[in-house]
């Protein structure tokens, strides 16, 4: 996991006259990805697990019976 910040500056209308800073940690994404109920590739709702959470040969397999998801191992671009 990357543990370099993002750092983003918020400014606020000459109304408020209030800035402040923030930092955030966005966590690597698996190569694992999934398409939920059915969809495919380019279509659909798709979700892709932190690395190091993906789902077990298991999980994958029961979420494809019950509710059509279907896991594919990818490269991230």
């Amino acid at each position: 996991m990357d543990k370099q910040p993002t750092i983003e500056t918020i400014r606020f209308d000459d109304e408020y006259k209030a800035e402040g800073s923030y930092k955030f940690y966005v966590p690597e994404r698996s190569e694992w990805i999934c398409y939920l109920f059915g969809g495919r590739k380019g279509e659909g709702i798709s979700y892709r697990p932190v690395q190091g959470y993906e789902p077990n040969w298991f999980v994958r397999w029961m979420t494809k019976i019950c509710f059509d998801c279907t896991w594919v191992k990818e490269k991230n671009t």
